[in-house]
């Protein structure tokens, strides 16, 4: 999509006068102030004078047919935010879930981390209650990570599992349980590498591997009720070699039809398309763009998985934490395109969720509530909006992510920013009948529209001192 040149400061600031010159008149039943209407014509034509060229919109669409998402996809896409949760015997170590490959002095011990494997911090209720309140519907659980330690009772096929360990439990059971109670999304992690099984890399042996996790995700598959999705990882490990995916997403579908299937790309792949059984593209650890779907034969979804700080599982000395800012601005980088974002948690060696995790949840969760229709339900759209802005829609209600919002007060006190102002959106929208912010849904905000030149323009205020959402939604109600 063709995004709209800079506004000039010199056009921009005119019209914000004329905006602010009118803001106090009375507003009409439609929201709009009369004598913002009878400016309404010199202000477009003001705007339209600072693009150095025309606002366009998206290229010519394509004749090829754009495939309608099956229901199983369009509700994982309306799932939106998800928990992703990295813990295993490494954990323990503190060096993150890699330190086995890394840390290579560690192997000669790292059996004996099955005897101190405890599980005594891990909480699947109040994990699963964490993930709710910072406003995700989905938690994804590594059931068994690369270094082939399996939290589920893998009923004979080792002893290399939780309910063999000091813990003596089938830790997927508490999480299965915990997701049930909850009404959340429950999503299966589950390795392809392994470090451990002596038949992942011995020659002559690969059939028995791939049978030794087929049996694996049979028992994932049959024996904690519903599950939503399996998330898998590690092909990329290994691409010379057959993974005979067919036979296991086939297996997947006979036990769970409409669970979702994920295989990650990995980093070297972003969003690359895999096996015609998969269900979404990938983006570990990097932002998803534009899909382009025409013509293809199946519509994906797409996700975002993401780290707290630098690593999946908890490293001690990792001091890289994300703030809630940077959270929220990921999570909608993703909603601009309709792809989900996927939060990474490691707790720590017992199962506990760090305390900085913790409370970024909260504060994430507290956004999350503000307008959960922007976030959840609404759907991409190809208007325009300015600079980093978009826009969705739910029926006929559309929604407008404005970032950079500066907050209202002295100038001494607060740093300035461009993003407040006159806004613009630039395509066809239904005749609007009010506009608000969804945080103060009391307050009108003045619009003008042109509907015969595809044009809205509307006033974004600044915050109210004392608030900064990072990215603030505008309500847009139209008559459908």
């Amino acid at each position: 999509m063709a995004m709209p040149a800079p506004i000039s400061p010199a056009s921009t600031e005119r019209a914000d006068a004329t905006i602010r010159a009118s803001w106090c008149s009375p507003v009409s039943p439609s929201g709009v102030a009369p004598s913002l209407l009878h400016q309404s014509a010199r202000m477009l034509s003001l705007l339209i004078s600072g693009f150095t060229s025309p606002p366009t919109m998206a290229a010519a669409p394509s004749n090829l047919p754009v495939p309608v998402p099956l229901p199983r996809i369009s509700a994982f896409e309306r799932r939106a935010f998800g928990m992703f949760v990295h813990w295993g015997l490494y954990s323990q170590l503190g060096q993150g879930e890699w330190v086995w490959t890394y840390h290579q002095q560690v192997r000669a011990d790292y059996a004996k981390l099955k005897d101190s494997f405890t599980a005594a911090e891990f909480d699947a209720t109040a994990l699963v209650g964490a993930a709710k309140a910072a406003g995700m519907r989905y938690v994804c659980l590594t059931t068994r990570h690369h270094e082939g330690f399996s939290l589920y009772d893998t009923r004979g096929l080792n002893q290399w599992d939780a309910p063999h360990s000091a813990a003596k439990r089938d830790l997927v059971r508490e999480f299965s349980d915990a997701c049930d109670a909850a009404g959340m999304g429950k999503f299966f992690y589950h390795t392809t590498l392994d470090w451990w099984h002596p038949d992942f890399d011995a020659p002559g042996r690969w059939q028995d591997y791939l049978d030794y996790l087929n049996r694996s995700v049979e028992l994932l598959c049959t024996r904690y009720g519903r599950v939503d999705g399996l998330w898998f990882d590690g092909n990329w490990a290994r691409k010379d070699r057959d993974w005979k995916e067919s036979d296991l997403y086939a297996l997947i579908r006979r036990h769970q039809p409409e669970a979702i299937i994920v295989n990650n790309s990995s980093t070297g792949a972003l969003g690359a398309e895999g096996h015609p059984e998969v269900d979404v593209r990938t983006f570990e650890q990097g932002r998803p763009t534009r899909p382009n779907r025409a013509g293809k034969p199946k519509w994906l979804a797409a996700e975002m998985c993401d780290t707290i700080n630098s690593h999946w599982g908890i490293g001690a000395r990792d001091l890289s934490h994300k703030s809630p800012a940077q959270i929220i601005d990921r999570l909608a980088s993703c909603r601009r395109f309709g792809a989900n974002y996927l939060l990474n948690v490691g707790p720590t060696a017992q199962g506990g969720l760090p305390g900085y995790d913790a409370e970024l949840l909260k504060l994430v969760g507290r956004w999350a509530a503000i307008c959960p229709a922007a976030l959840y339900d609404a759907r991409p759209t190809d208007l325009v909006g300015r600079g980093q802005d978009f826009i969705v829609q739910d029926g006929s209600t559309y929604y407008y992510w404005c970032h950079n919002l500066p907050i209202h007060g002295n100038s001494h006190l607060l740093e300035g920013d461009s993003g407040a102002g006159l806004k613009t959106i630039a395509g066809t929208l239904p005749a609007v009948k009010r506009i608000a912010w969804a945080d103060q849904p009391e307050i009108d905000l003045a619009f003008t529209q042109d509907r015969a030149k595809d044009w809205l323009t509307w006033q974004a205020t600044p915050f109210p001192y004392g608030s900064q959402l990072v990215w603030r939604i505008a309500v847009i109600e139209t008559a459908g």
